[in-house]
């Protein structure tokens, strides 16, 4: 299967991040926590039919219009009503892998399926 099918699909789907080559927003970011321009990254509903700035919780966004053959075609209207087109090649989106970090908890040994059955622990935080 090509890249562009792939990343056609993965939209397609919903409830996915990705950054597009060449747009960078000024934010804290990288190893050393500093600010500087990284790519600004951006997600897709759980629906795929709008994509977010993922910067904030109430970003700006913009419908998906259609998944084409070669690029995403996106549409939205101002407060006056004036509609404003944009279009994102396949090729310039990279799409982001979710990594879930499993903390460890101290003095705890087990699995944290076992942690999830305890009761005790549930009762005490609520």
């Amino acid at each position: 299967m090509s890249k562009i099918k792939e990343i056609r699909e993965i939209i397609e789907k919903g409830n996915a991040k990705f950054t597009v080559k060449g747009i960078t927003e000024y934010r804290r970011g990288g190893e050393d926590n500093e600010y500087g321009d990284f790519p600004k990254i951006f997600r897709v509903n759980n629906d795929g039919d709008a994509i977010f700035e993922d910067s904030s919780l109430f970003g700006r966004g913009m419908n998906v219009n259609k998944l084409g053959p070669t690029c995403i075609t996106l549409y939205d209207f101002n407060m006056l009503g004036k509609k404003t087109v944009g279009k994102i090649n396949y090729k310039d989106i990279t799409i982001l892998k979710e990594t879930k970090e499993i903390k460890d908890i101290p003095g705890f040994e087990g699995t944290l399926e076992a942690l999830d059955g305890l009761t005790i622990i549930k009762e005490m935080l609520w």
